[in-house]
């Protein structure tokens, strides 16, 4: 089925969405103070679960996702999903009632979670395999372009007020509106085969997901902490620096697959040094021009290192496995988020560690040892 440009804009730009719990990363310390004044008990590591719990409702409707598919189809799953997260998305505009605000996040991922696996499955519905990898790719770096965007629109946001922060959400109405006029329902391939099987290949690349995304999200959440309270920089520079690692995802999305093409089976291993590359310089620099480089790193790592372990499954497994294997790996990368609060914030606090360079060392320990693994586990697979 052949679409205009502007029902392929219009179903690229939900993908815009799919990272945007996390736009709240870079007013974590903001919203810290603002909740933490309300009430004393709520601590950093509470407020940074508003950023970080979504994945855990993402994770669980990610499977679930199918079985309302049955019940609406794949359009109105997708349009149900984002009238979720246009509602419960602006819930903190409104209130600052920490309990509320927290089960509002709850719902934001259960919306996202709907139509986050729909978002390459319609491109492979509309399109064949002369254009499906070129969309995919877009969608990529739509994905990206979104990070950037909402990350940019929810930094300045602030200036009116630490909730209006949340207006970001407000995004979600035209992009339900563009995909309800333009984006035509999908033919009914949904009865297509599909089997559940555990492969090696979907257990290891799982456990590497899980570790790219505490990493990945310990960046995104501990560079505000690092850089405001511990080096005093302005929230503005921390959003700017947040908004280039967004954006250096778009170009490894783009040249995927020029990279991959000439890298092959290396192509993680170059993406998973990178991170650990990146992580390193937040752990022993205090210099901006260094912080720019490690962000750039860390983008361009985590969308070619997720980017690589789809792609490897697709190419090694046969058809009728690749959804499942697909989902559990979300799902693995999906529980390391949820967990980043824990695993950097909770336990270097319980062992009485520093608790702002402390993240860095554990993410950068992790993703060497995860480096090396994936060197040794792929070099022999090379061609």
């Amino acid at each position: 089925m052949k679409l205009n440009l502007t029902a392929k804009f219009s179903l690229l730009s939900i993908s815009i969405l799919l990272m945007s719990h996390l736009a709240i990363s870079p007013v974590i310390p903001s919203l810290y103070n603002f909740y933490n004044e309300q009430n004393s008990n709520i601590g950093l590591a509470s407020v940074e679960s508003l950023a970080t719990i979504p994945a855990m409702m993402i994770t669980i409707f990610v499977l679930l996702s199918n079985v309302v598919i049955k019940f609406l189809g794949k359009k109105n799953t997708v349009l149900l999903g984002l009238i979720i997260i246009f509602i419960f998305g602006l819930v903190p505009v409104f209130t600052s009632n920490f309990k509320l605000v927290l089960t509002s996040r709850l719902f934001l991922g259960a919306g996202i979670g709907l139509f986050n696996s729909l978002s390459i499955s319609l491109i492979s519905d509309f399109f064949d395999d002369s254009t499906r990898g070129a969309m995919i790719g877009l969608r990529t770096a739509f994905l990206n372009i979104g990070k950037a965007l909402t990350t940019f629109i929810s930094g300045y946001l602030v200036i009116l007020g630490v909730q209006y922060t949340f207006l970001v959400y407000a995004l979600a109405l035209p992009i339900f509106i563009l995909f309800l006029f333009f984006v035509p329902n999908s033919e009914n391939i949904y009865n297509k085969k599909v089997s559940v099987k555990f492969h090696k290949e979907t257990i290891y690349l799982t456990m590497l997901t899980f570790f790219i995304g505490v990493s990945y999200m310990g960046a995104t959440i501990k560079i505000p902490t690092l850089l405001i309270e511990k080096y005093f920089y302005y929230p503005a520079t921390v959003t700017n620096l947040l908004t280039v690692l967004a954006i250096s995802g778009i170009f490894s999305g783009l040249l995927f697959g020029f990279l991959v093409k000439r890298a092959k089976n290396l192509t993680l291993t170059i993406m998973l040094s990178f991170m650990t590359l990146g992580s390193m310089i937040f752990s022993f620099s205090n210099n901006i021009v260094l912080f720019i480089l490690g962000a750039i790193l860390i983008g361009i790592s985590f969308v070619g290192a997720m980017s690589f372990n789809f792609f490897y499954i697709s190419n090694k497994l046969e058809n009728k496995f690749i959804n499942f294997s697909t989902s559990i790996m979300l799902v693995g990368g999906n529980i390391g988020v949820i967990l980043t609060p824990i695993i950097l914030t909770k336990l270097p606090e319980a062992l009485h560690l520093e608790k702002f360079i402390t993240p860095f060392y554990i993410t950068t320990l992790a993703m060497l040892i995860c480096t090396v693994i994936s060197y040794f586990s792929l070099k022999d697979n090379n061609n």
